[in-house]
């Protein structure tokens, strides 16, 4: 009876440890995903200033319609704050809603402060201004996503095994 408990208890450290090895992997992931959301966004945000007569709260509504991970809350959050309070402008909105969200975001301090960029110019400054900013914001991202997709080749399968490996060595030392 003691060996069946020795063996479940060795078996819920593997498992735990594997575990984490893949939640630790999974982060790398999701900053890809989260910085490519972004740049789609950006892009829609781009069109939908240069082509349509939409503010900048329909804009953002209409951005987080279209995203999957947790960047669209910034969009949505945003696009409802700005449509309650005019007190504020746009980009202190958006500033202040990535600061209450970034907690969520799988992204590095770097990133957020480049995507933090965007209020400089949003809803302050000429159309051309504006545009110009958001293809700046766009490019410094894709070298932050390039960035991003090294780092995950480089420790995707690493954390994932080190977790199992880990396990492995802890049963070992309890055996």
């Amino acid at each position: 009876m003691l060996v069946v408990f020795k063996f479940l208890f060795l078996l819920a450290i593997l498992v735990l440890s594997t575990l984490i090895g893949v939640a630790i992997a999974k982060k790398y992931s999701d900053r890809v995903n989260e910085l490519q959301e972004i740049v789609t966004a950006l892009e829609i945000l781009e069109g939908r200033i240069n082509y349509t007569y939409d503010t900048i709260p329909e804009i953002f509504d209409f951005i987080s319609r279209h995203l999957k991970t947790n960047i669209k809350n910034i969009f949505e959050y945003t696009s409802e704050k700005l449509s309650i309070n005019k007190n504020y402008s746009a980009g202190e909105i958006f500033t202040a809603t990535i600061d209450e969200e970034k907690i969520l975001l799988d992204l590095n301090e770097s990133d957020v402060e480049i995507f933090k960029g965007l209020s400089v110019s949003l809803g302050q400054v000429d159309l051309e201004s504006q545009v110009k900013n958001i293809r700046l914001i766009i490019r410094s991202l894709t070298t932050q996503l390039e960035e991003a997709r090294k780092e995950k080749d480089k420790n995707f399968k690493l954390c994932r095994n080190m977790g199992a490996i880990a396990g492995i060595l802890i049963m070992i030392i309890l055996m």
